[in-house]
């Protein structure tokens, strides 16, 4: 049995949590507790307190995050502590639930609102495991399944289900929480959820080990139409997101690449404004980067053909979306990824001195500067016998 005891701090060696009354128990819940038990590292903590009044932490003064529920900062770590609750639906979407804090509350009342039985264990002060639906059997079985019926309350689910498979790889889905996201997608409610946390789900999908996962879920339950129209996932993004195992893109380029031929407009999620950013460059060099694969072997048109990559990209002003541009844009072409790395690293050492101060008019210098890199990227070129 693993050591838990460091996941939950007692209340004696925690200042603030010595001041809490006698009554109210702390618990470390959630996905740290999940990803200990698999042995992966996490970064936050969040603590449910059990017997405890809303009144009492209202007075404390400490600051809240959450609209819908109150969820109040450790002062000194500011971590999530939440009190235990329970939940009604009462209308559509994420949003659509009351929510009941109280004394009374149980833990297994709080546990059981949530979404999967892995997501549903807790931690007490001494070390010891609640288990109240067989999470852990469920992590030793790699499924990821819902606790009760009420899981179709909540469609946001369905996109978290998704993200859990890219980032848990060897999860399978319990065949009757599959079901219940097929009803989930029939009942039109993933369309009242926000774009904002559609987008917050998808982006830590894409962010994991394997999105591709994530993806094919969403396209069989549905969801992914639902999301973005499309029904349809093409065979080169399913060997673009294989690759990005091995790849290093940033999640920006990564979702450019995946809707850079989507009306952005009717797709159901809000991306960032570098995601926009990263799609208008991809857009833009779609015909040089389409020459280049299909002529770079040809000679006398190889070198005209790499800078107007490198200038339509706006690589010399944005240097750093190299390895990102590069890695979205040529997956399939390892080798010309290579070179055209190489290359464009030493035309960043160029000096454009000479030719800046060879007294040329305003209008001649861009035309006077790609000439002159020309002539420097085929030297060097020829030197280490690129083809």
């Amino acid at each position: 049995m693993e050591d838990l005891v460091g996941l939950c701090p007692k209340k004696a060696d925690d200042s603030f949590f010595r001041t809490l009354p006698e009554t109210v128990s702390i618990y470390c819940v959630g996905g740290a507790v999940r990803d200990f038990l698999l042995g992966k590292s996490f970064s936050d903590k969040d603590f449910v307190l059990v017997g405890a009044d809303l009144d009492y932490f209202k007075k404390k003064g400490l600051k809240t995050v959450g609209k819908n529920f109150p969820v109040f900062l450790h002062p000194k770590t500011n971590e999530e502590l939440a009190l235990a609750r329970k939940e009604r639906k009462c209308g559509v979407g994420y949003k659509g639930f009351v929510f009941f804090t109280g004394k009374e509350v149980s833990l297994k009342e709080d546990l059981g609102r949530r979404d999967f039985t892995i997501n549903a264990m807790a931690v007490d002060e001494c070390g010891n495991l609640h288990d109240p639906f067989g999470g852990r059997k469920d992590l030793s079985n790699k499924t990821i399944k819902h606790i009760s019926p009420a899981f179709v309350e909540d469609p946001l689910r369905v996109i978290r289900l998704g993200r859990f498979l890219a980032q848990l790889t060897e999860f399978n889905v319990h065949k009757d929480t599959y079901e219940l996201c097929k009803e989930i997608v029939k009942s039109k409610e993933i369309l009242a959820l926000s774009k904002e946390r559609i987008w917050t789900e998808i982006s830590k999908g894409f962010g994991g080990p394997k999105p591709i996962n994530m993806i094919n879920f969403l396209l069989d339950c549905g969801a992914w139409k639902e999301i973005t129209g499309s029904s349809h996932f093409s065979t080169d993004l399913h060997l673009f997101l294989e690759s990005v195992k091995t790849n290093k893109i940033s999640l920006e380029w990564i979702v450019a690449n995946i809707f850079q031929n989507e009306d952005l407009e009717n797709v159901h999620c809000t991306f960032p404004k570098a995601v926009h950013t990263a799609i208008n460059v991809l857009k833009r060099t779609k015909v040089c980067r389409k020459n280049y694969v299909d002529t770079h072997n040809m000679y006398n048109d190889k070198y005209g053909l790499i800078l107007d990559i490198f200038e339509t990209a706006n690589l010399f002003r944005n240097p750093k979306n190299l390895a990102d541009f590069l890695g979205v844009s040529f997956y399939k072409h390892p080798e010309q990824k290579k070179i055209l790395t190489s290359c464009f690293e030493f035309l960043s050492q160029v000096s454009l001195k000479s030719v800046i101060d060879s007294n040329y008019k305003t209008i001649e210098i861009k035309s006077a500067i790609r000439e002159y890199r020309i002539e420097k990227l085929q030297e060097f070129m020829l030197t280490k016998n690129f083809s």
